[in-house]
């Protein structure tokens, strides 16, 4: 694999760990890191909520890794500036924009992939985030709204006028969310539209994906994200490089990581879903499943993790 420059930053590899709500936290991040990933991101954080200091926020930015980059999301360029300048976030290395996320409340607010639908607005929040930031600014987005709309080209050309380093391309439509297949010609589309580094991001599971999706896109660099649940070793795999992969030690380290940010009631609601996707695939996946619906403290999670995992 090779390394990719996202404005003044250099990382180690092109392939990178996706921003994912519910699974993209302090703990799983630090694995993938260890397993090679060149760049993690943190799960969606709302620009408000950092401006207000909404509850909750302070454990979604907590970092141990660099590079990492924190998401924002929200459409106000005044909010993103302000958000960007915050000096909590002065430790992240990257800054990006969330122009993709289809869920309803999120794009029903005219943020997230709603951001498509407005490319001068999205150049705004460029600028905004790369005022306040004084970092490199990226921006993830999807191939547009409505199926067989394109928005992405004309979306990158924005961001990239406005000042953004990089852009990633998730070219599954807002109508699609999560279903039916990639189309990574449009990512292509974008390859050739901007002169900034394109990260292609969907559908990249396994050796064989990953070559396809570089094949069609021409993209610069791999983001990796479902595919990465339950398996922070992909990293490595994908690099062909030889790995140790103890799934009980890995666990239990996750979890070490996340009590020194976040209580131990978090720490158990954060982990229910993440050991569905540790235990994704075994003979005792339903079983565990089953447990995790039961739980109720952090103490019934070891319990999990005990008698399933090792």
């Amino acid at each position: 694999m090779g390394t990719m420059e996202i404005g003044t930053l250099k990382i180690k590899s092109d392939l990178v760990f996706a921003p994912i709500a519910g699974f993209s936290d302090v703990g799983f991040r630090h694995l993938c890191a260890g397993f090679g990933a060149g760049l993690t991101y943190t799960e969606l954080v709302s620009a408000k909520g950092i401006v207000y200091n909404n509850k909750g926020t302070q454990e979604l930015i907590s970092t141990l890794d660099s590079p990492c980059a924190v998401q924002l999301f929200g459409h106000e360029p005044e909010f993103m500036y302000k958000a960007a300048k915050d000096e909590r976030l002065g430790k992240f290395d990257v800054f990006d924009i969330n122009a993709g996320c289809p869920v309803k409340k999120v794009f029903g607010n005219g943020d997230g992939s709603a951001l498509m639908l407005n490319p001068s607005l999205l150049g705004e929040v460029v600028q905004a985030v790369k005022e306040g930031s004084k970092k490199p600014v990226t921006v993830k987005m999807r191939a547009g709204i409505e199926m067989g709309k394109p928005l992405a080209v004309e979306c990158a050309v924005a961001a990239e006028k406005y000042g953004a380093s990089a852009v990633t391309v998730h070219p599954r439509y807002r109508a699609q969310f999560y279903s039916g297949s990639a189309d990574h010609t449009i990512t292509r589309e974008v390859k050739n539209a901007v002169k900034i580094p394109v990260i292609a991001n969907g559908d990249i599971v396994d050796l064989d994906s990953l070559e396809r999706v570089r094949k069609i896109s021409g993209a610069d660099g791999f983001m990796i994200g479902r595919g990465a649940l339950g398996r922070p070793y992909i990293f490595a795999e994908l690099e062909r490089r030889s790995f140790e992969y103890d799934r009980h030690e890995c666990i239990l380290r996750h979890i070490e990581i996340l009590r020194k940010y976040m209580p131990d009631k978090v720490v158990a609601n954060v982990m229910k879903l993440q050991l569905c996707y540790y235990a994704k695939g075994e003979s005792f996946a339903k079983a565990v499943r089953i447990a995790v619906g039961q739980a109720k403290s952090l103490e019934d999670i070891f319990g999990i993790v005990d008698e399933y995992m090792k």
